[in-house]
């Protein structure tokens, strides 16, 4: 799991996705398959693949979590509990922390993520938790 910045200047408001590493190419450069809710308030979208170039920047600069070492088999596992979690992709309160805390809980449910772990990461990141969504939201 990767949550932006190397603290948490704005908790609620902090980026988060998870990534894997997909393979490296000639020139050593590794690309990541990355899981993220985009987009912003009332405008949120979940595509998947997506695979992107990992610099040493983006490591240096972003706070790290690793869950654990995923088959191929586990990783489609957590790419479907991603596309099926319940999310208003028009909410103004929940946000990808919210839509995250759900795919690791669905995670940790499937055994695929201790609670342990995802105590630790709940801590340090914060994930924030779902919020019942405004009237204007909901339709």
């Amino acid at each position: 799991l990767q949550a932006d910045g190397l603290a948490a200047a704005n908790p609620d408001d902090r980026h988060v996705l998870l990534h894997w590493t997909n393979g490296t190419d000639l020139d050593r450069n590794r690309y990541i398959q990355i899981v993220q809710l985009s987009g912003g308030p009332g405008n949120y979208q979940f595509h998947t693949p997506q695979v992107k170039f990992d610099s040493e920047r983006s490591l240096q600069l972003n706070t790290l979590h690793v869950l654990g070492q995923y088959t191929r088999a586990q990783r489609n596992q957590i790419l479907a509990h991603a596309k099926t979690v319940k999310f208003n992709k028009k909410s103004h309160v929940n946000n990808c922390q919210t839509w995250m805390r759900s795919v690791l809980m669905a995670m940790v449910n499937d055994g695929l993520l201790s609670a342990e772990i995802f105590d630790k990461v709940d801590a340090d990141v914060p994930l924030k938790k779902a919020v019942p969504e405004v009237l204007e939201d909901v339709a």
